[in-house]
């Protein structure tokens, strides 16, 4: 089942939110293109069908990979471990409509355009999702 928890905030036009990832068993999921572990920032509710937002995956073979709109796919940009705790940032601004993504304190991408950029004033929510298929499970800690 495709669960989707979302978390209404104050709007922000530039921001970062960070969070606290742990997966279970990986290697026990559903295979899942997109992935099957998701954080995004969007403007209005996920489970509204917005179309505007910054969204990172965890995928079962250990990559994480942030949505770009112009492949209309997930990109990968790092590694996480599994049964670990892993920091996810992901910051915004408005000046540009971009976003940037890190794990972990490492190095950021670049700035990247996010889906529904042209359309962009601010983010006022954060989804987690977790599709399950198989065994195993996410945690999501820490939104801040």
């Amino acid at each position: 089942v495709d669960s989707v928890v979302t978390k209404m905030g104050n709007a922000l036009a530039t921001g970062k939110q960070s969070i606290y990832v742990r997966t279970e068993n990986r290697a026990g999921w559903g295979y899942s293109l997109d992935g099957n572990a998701q954080v995004r920032v969007s403007k209005g509710s996920w489970a509204g069908g917005t179309n505007i937002f910054a969204a990172v995956s965890f995928k079962s073979d250990g990559n994480v990979a942030y949505y770009d709109p112009a492949q209309g796919a997930y990109v990968n940009f790092a590694t996480y471990s599994d049964n670990a705790w892993t920091l996810l940032e992901i910051e915004w601004t408005s000046s540009t409509k971009t976003a940037r993504y890190r794990v972990n304190n490492g190095t950021w991408t670049d700035w990247k355009t996010f889906n529904g950029a042209a359309s962009f004033t601010d983010f006022d929510n954060v989804g987690l999702s977790f599709m399950k298929g198989g065994t195993g499970g996410v945690y999501f800690d820490k939104l801040y």
